[in-house]
């Protein structure tokens, strides 16, 4: 079943938002309001308030590190403000943009101020083929990924701090981009066919512009380069996609190469 750990309770309270055809398809570089399965589901959270809409007030950096350390448990969440209707995202590649878009993505921008805001996408996802692998990426402001529970990057943006106690490799590549450093995340196996829990987060924090990059790399495997000042030459590795398509249009920070082949997003 998609999205089967994390908000399984969420979801079920939800029943019936995977049919919207009353309602005009919404799309946006965040998502869709509708689906046909073949995506991951993602959830809004304002700290700024809580569900009844009342002023709150929450360290946020810190907020989202203890929701990490705690192994992605929803109950961490469960004091903010949560969007009751999903979306349903086949990428996290989103351009520079105004902090306002995520807020309008999930139709709440009248209810919700640009800052301070998350997006939790989550699926069971395998990949095109065996091997082992590990997340790319970067944020303006907020970015982390978990693979089975477990967090395997952070990529915050402009070194905003992170305190889920997650450590990037030693041995990953330096590479400076105009948003940060690049982050690598931890190696894992996956296989064809045999479905892996995923949970990414994304989030934005002042409230002035928002982005989010997540590649994938497949260890042993060669991507094409291309230069970037103060890095050189620099790998562009494949979008993280679940379904074959084009990247939203827009500025992108590093070089990027759009998969021959998405990953499965399994129901």
């Amino acid at each position: 079943m998609i999205c089967s750990r994390l908000f399984l309770s969420s979801l079920l309270a939800l029943a019936g938002v995977c049919s919207l055809s009353a309602q005009s398809p919404a799309s946006s570089a965040f998502g869709s309001t509708e689906t046909d399965g073949s995506a991951l589901i993602g959830i809004f959270y304002d700290f700024k308030q809580n569900q009844k809409g009342e002023p709150m007030k929450a360290d946020y950096f810190r907020t989202v590190g203890e929701f990490l350390k705690s192994g992605w448990e929803e109950s961490v969440l469960s004091p903010f403000f949560r969007v009751t209707r999903p979306i349903y995202g086949t990428q996290v590649f989103i351009p520079n943009m105004g902090a306002g878009a995520g807020p309008m993505a999930f139709h709440v921008e009248d209810v919700v101020r640009p800052e301070q805001w998350i997006v939790v996408y989550k699926g069971q996802v395998s990949p095109p083929e065996d091997g082992t692998y590990r997340f790319v990426g970067i944020a303006d402001d907020a970015l982390a990924v978990a693979v089975n529970g477990k967090t395997s990057l952070v990529s915050h943006f402009g070194g905003w701090a992170d305190t889920s106690g997650w450590k990037e490799p030693e041995d990953a590549p330096n590479i400076r981009l105009s948003v940060g450093k690049l982050r690598f995340g931890d190696w894992f196996e996956a296989k064809k066919g045999e479905p892996i829990d995923l949970d990414i987060l994304i989030g934005e924090y002042p409230g002035t512009a928002f982005g989010a990059w997540l590649m994938i790399e497949k260890q042993g495997e060669s991507y094409p380069t291309e230069d970037v000042p103060g890095s050189g030459k620099v790998p562009a590795f494949p979008v993280f996609q679940v379904r074959a398509q084009p990247v939203p249009e827009g500025k992108y920070p590093m070089p990027y190469s759009v998969p021959a082949q998405p990953w499965t997003c399994h129901q």
